[in-house]
């Protein structure tokens, strides 16, 4: 970020609830797996941002569910004749309402704090 000021610029980072290639791959790829700890991993990054002063973020990716980290309303019973991985039960706009409040914080809206903000 500062290399960023320093140079003009403004800097934006990238915000994702988590990541994981077995959607796309299967089981055999889970050691490449950042879990989402149930929304946990995703909120720290906005306080992070908003921690260090930053007002933007680009949040990754609203639909890339083949990467695990789509944040759009997806279901915790996908087909069977796959291996999918479900929100842990979590409501289907959990990730959606996430950001929503990660937006409020970043803005200065929201005061910033560790623990989640909404209850599922």
């Amino acid at each position: 970020m500062a290399e960023a000021k320093s140079a003009g610029m403004q800097y934006l980072p990238v915000i994702y609830p988590g990541f994981g290639w077995t959607n796309l791959k299967g089981q055999r790829s889970a050691g490449a797996t950042i879990p989402r700890l149930s929304g946990q991993f995703f909120w720290r990054q906005f306080t992070a941002a908003a921690d260090i002063g930053i007002d933007m973020a680009y949040v990754a990716m609203f639909d890339e569910v083949d990467e695990g980290t789509a944040i759009f309303k997806v279901t915790n019973r996908p087909p069977t004749q796959a291996h999918f991985d479900t929100l842990e039960n979590l409501p289907s706009d959990w990730y959606l309402r996430l950001t929503a409040e990660g937006s409020r914080v970043i803005r200065g809206e929201r005061k910033s704090q560790k623990e989640l903000p909404i209850k599922p």
